[in-house]
């Protein structure tokens, strides 16, 4: 392998191309479940793009795209919530605790500046657990707007950093988690993680190290030890470690490729050699998705040139991308219009791309059906 098949290793690893991804545990999970399974967390900001995301690796014979994910979250099979990097993810509902387990105490001492500036103590989070456990139990899975009504007692809702850092706080100390799907809606209730996720995996520190560097590297790679530090939020050193006892049991193996260290699937040469040809094919790809996003030096899909176009803040926002030849050469939006072409590119200077492929590609997209 050399650099310039890192892209479409990518692609291959992460289920956009070749068979679905299957459970990394063998769990009997849906589809879906097993795509979130695989790839660990899914960046899930915004949600209809994070449910395209998972819908698009699901394999071509779930004809159902969104429904289906959708029938996973409200199924218990997969959650929401803020797992790293102090931003919102799906994962399985299994794997939650131990995920929030590496980062749930990092993150809270991360923002306890902020919790401090919109005077939220710990006896008022001790509060507030208390009321959101009252209330679920009372009512069911609530929206945000209701889990917020049955925080009145202690003045949420006033200021809108107040509201965010008392539902985060609980989410991260996993108490509270979201699911299931609002009817209709890209948004989800919360709950009550205890009674959603009643038989949760339990895994001690250096076991979950391992476990998710198993996932990162076998979903993403190749990927170097910087890119898995900074899709955790965690310390290289510990991610270091957790590849390389990977790479000890054979779950994962190191390459060279062009002078960098890069680890991967022990099988990913083999799947490239199968599925390279088809990796070049054109793809329409929601914003946040992992093939941009899940790496900390993303110039194997996206020219350095280009990286604002898809990133305007840096890092706050991503767009929509049309791949080609396994590189991202065009962002994309629906057209509003209900005749002609449904999609809208945005080519990038110096590109080319094949806008009959595109809007063959979006007749079957799961953003649009």
């Amino acid at each position: 392998m050399d650099a310039h098949q890192i892209s479409a290793a990518r692609l291959i690893s992460q289920g956009l191309i070749g068979p679905p991804p299957q459970s990394p545990t063998g769990s009997e999970l849906s589809p879906a479940g097993a795509v979130v399974e695989h790839l660990g967390c899914v960046q899930a900001q915004a949600l209809g793009g994070a449910l395209a995301s998972v819908a698009l690796r699901s394999g071509p014979d779930v004809t159902d795209g969104v429904a289906a994910v959708r029938a996973a979250i409200d199924s218990g099979e997969i959650v929401r919530s803020w797992t790293q990097r102090g931003t919102i993810h799906l994962t399985t509902a299994k794997d939650i605790g131990w995920i929030l387990g590496l980062t749930g105490a990092r993150t809270m001492k991360s923002t306890a500046k902020r919790r401090e500036h919109f005077g939220i103590t710990d006896a008022m989070l001790d509060q507030a657990a208390e009321l959101a456990t009252a209330a679920i139990r009372d009512r069911g899975p609530l929206t945000r707007d209701e889990l917020l009504d049955a925080f009145a007692p202690i003045g949420a809702g006033d200021e809108y950093g107040h509201a965010r850092y008392l539902i985060t706080s609980l989410a991260l100390q996993n108490i509270i988690v979201q699911a299931p799907m609002i009817e209709g809606k890209d948004d989800m209730k919360y709950v009550l993680t205890a009674d959603w996720v009643p038989t949760p995996t339990d895994l001690d520190a250096e076991a979950a190290d391992r476990e998710w560097m198993r996932r990162f590297v076998t979903s993403h790679g190749p990927v170097t030890v910087d890119d898995a530090t900074r899709w955790t939020g965690l310390p290289k050193t510990r991610m270091r470690r957790a590849i390389q006892a990977g790479i000890v049991a054979g779950e994962i193996v190191s390459s060279d490729i062009d002078g960098t260290d890069y680890a991967h699937a022990p099988d990913l040469e083999d799947r490239l050699a199968e599925w390279e040809t088809a990796a070049q094919e054109t793809m329409l790809l929601p914003g946040f998705d992992e093939i941009i996003l899940g790496y900390k030096d993303r110039s194997a899909t996206v020219d350095p040139a280009h990286e604002r176009l898809v990133v305007p803040g840096g890092n706050g926002m991503f767009k929509n991308t049309v791949l080609t030849g396994t590189r991202a050469r065009a962002t994309w939006k629906r057209s509003p219009r209900k005749t002609g072409p449904r999609v809208i590119v945005d080519t990038f200077p110096g590109e080319r791309v094949d806008l009959e492929a595109v809007d063959s590609v979006s007749a079957t997209h799961p953003a649009f059906v």
